[in-house]
């Protein structure tokens, strides 16, 4: 691969990156939304080097350049260096949309891991209002955990407003489920809180389910998260899907 061609992949790479961060937003299918900036960043030092490279080739003298390129790699240097160009080709043809149905399913039920909610103690209790309250599945199923080993009940006795997509169980039961990154879309993690008392949407679709904390059957049962039902609302899937 020449010089030209190399300095033409860095701003090729650097400007699909900046497509999926600044226009489309499709980065979130990727990593998480905190990443969006430092990518942005990353993007733009490829996207000037690259360009800083090939005004340099149109500058420099043609018998200077063949030496260069000579001296390196010879005319069409390392053929593996086209795999480079592979990114540009998935983020443009191939890209894949958010994770969902498919990963939600995968999880396994019995290794799934309430997620950590770092709070005061002083306001771990729940504001005044808003009556149903939004939150998130991830801070429902902490605040479930929460009170399932002894610690504070917090959900007790108030309507919430939780949204996710819908997933099936086993029965005929379903799941309002979202995932969660860590980092990037490799390590996400299902969030499943089983839904009572309303039948199940279609698989996949996204709904907005207003009701109340069901406490676990047993004193002793753990890792159970069941939200009873007063009414279940189609909604549009968010822009970004994750939690």
């Amino acid at each position: 691969m020449s010089r030209a061609m190399q300095n033409l992949l860095m701003v090729l790479v650097g400007g699909s990156v900046l497509w999926i961060t600044l226009v489309t937003g499709e980065v979130v299918n990727f990593v998480k939304e905190g990443l969006r900036w430092p990518l942005v960043a990353a993007s733009l030092v490829l996207v000037v080097l690259g360009l800083a490279g090939m005004r340099r080739d149109w500058r420099e003298d043609p018998r200077e350049k063949a030496e260069h390129e000579g001296h390196h790699h010879g005319p069409g240097g390392p053929r593996v260096a086209w795999l480079l160009c592979l990114p540009v080709l998935a983020i443009f043809a191939i890209a894949p949309p958010e994770l969902g149905v498919f990963t939600a399913t995968r999880a396994d039920e019995s290794r799934a891991a309430p997620p950590k909610i770092q709070v005061e103690e002083d306001d771990y209790a729940l504001p005044p209002g808003p009556d149903p309250l939004p939150m998130s599945i991830g801070e429902f199923m902490g605040r479930s955990f929460e009170a399932q080993i002894g610690g504070q009940v917090t959900l007790a006795d108030r309507r919430l407003e939780l949204k996710g997509f819908a997933t099936p169980g086993k029965g005929g039961s379903w799941y309002l489920t979202r995932l969660q990154m860590s980092c990037c879309a490799a390590d996400a993690m299902a969030l499943r809180v089983r839904i009572l008392n309303a039948p199940a949407p279609e698989k996949g679709a996204w709904v907005e389910v207003v009701g109340v904390w069901r406490p676990a059957g047993r004193p002793d049962q753990q890792g159970v998260y069941e939200f009873a039902a007063e009414r279940v609302t189609p909604v549009a899937k968010p822009d970004n899907p994750y939690e």
